[in-house]
């Protein structure tokens, strides 16, 4: 028998809610990865976010895009890490880096613009393509949904 006590109301952390097996299989392998090729709990020290954002988009696009489940470089060093979780570790170092590194936030400095300020722009210009000799761009009505403004 155990004390009474009304446990899940209190407002106390409650670890038993985490799934640890699966975190440690998904996660481990990109700490373990950070060891090899640095030290233990380097990455302690913080990373950019943009440097973690770019990563995470790469595994993300690797897994999805490319239909790769494992990250070969990880491979070369003898770990068999997952995209995803690749992916989750670059997320949860950007969440490290909001809460304890507020100054290697880098979001929106030394960028290009945001895409609401392309919005104005004809696209070749984002894209760098020249335009066929005798173009005349012309701004596109915005759509929304199946119709130009105004219809029905």
């Amino acid at each position: 028998m155990t004390a009474p006590k009304d446990i899940d109301k209190e407002d106390k952390p409650k670890p038993s809610l985490i799934p640890m097996d699966l975190l440690i299989k998904v996660l481990e392998p990109g700490y373990r990865e950070g060891l090899l090729k640095y030290y233990r709990e380097s990455w302690r020290l913080g990373f950019k976010t943009s440097d973690m954002y770019d990563g995470a988009i790469r595994h993300l696009s690797a897994y999805f895009h490319d239909i790769e489940d494992y990250d070969p470089d990880a491979e070369k060093l003898g770990i068999k890490k997952l995209h995803l979780g690749g992916a989750l570790f670059c997320i949860l170092c950007m969440y490290d880096t909001l809460l304890n590194h507020p100054e290697l936030d880098d979001r929106g400095k030394d960028y290009s613009p945001k895409l609401s300020d392309l919005a104005d722009e004809p696209i070749l210009d984002c894209l760098n393509i020249s335009e066929p000799k005798g173009f005349i761009p012309t701004k596109p009505e915005p759509v929304y949904g199946k119709y130009k403004k105004g219809e029905k």
